[in-house]
């Protein structure tokens, strides 16, 4: 399932040449098993030595919604995994940090993230989730 309601436009460069051709990208839930029906938000740290590396999250619409109000994935720097409406990317589905004028306004997404009380603590399954990325709420 698309959130169409989250749009970002992406152009992608051919690697051999050819024309650019740009993209309108939403977040997508996933198929597989324990994430079915989540979406993916990406975040890159740092490990011991210097290495960077990327690390991943499935989180439903609710606590992506709730990660929005209280701020959370501008702070620690995440991105959301992305597919065009058609479904079809030539490659890997890219992951874009998605601001909150991406939202359109008056819909479902933006209004629950407008509905979320920031004063509330994060819920002990969104607190596990984002240890998979470094992140303490």
């Amino acid at each position: 399932m698309l959130l169409t309601d989250i749009a970002v436009e992406h152009t992608l460069t051919p690697v051999k040449g050819g024309p650019r051709v740009t993209l309108v990208l939403h977040p997508f839930t996933n198929t597989q098993r324990d994430s079915l029906g989540k979406f993916e938000i990406v975040r890159g740290i740092s490990e011991p030595g210097g290495k960077e590396v990327r690390r991943s999250t499935f989180v439903s619409f609710q606590q992506l919604a709730e990660l929005y109000a209280k701020g959370v994935l501008d702070e620690f720097g995440f991105s959301v995994r992305m597919c065009p409406a058609d479904g079809k990317y030539p490659t890997t589905n890219p992951v874009k940090k998605i601001l909150p004028t991406s939202f359109k306004p008056g819909s479902q997404f933006d209004l629950a993230v407008q509905g979320v009380d920031v004063s509330k603590p994060a819920s002990r399954e969104l607190r596990t989730a984002l240890l998979r990325t470094n992140v303490k709420l």
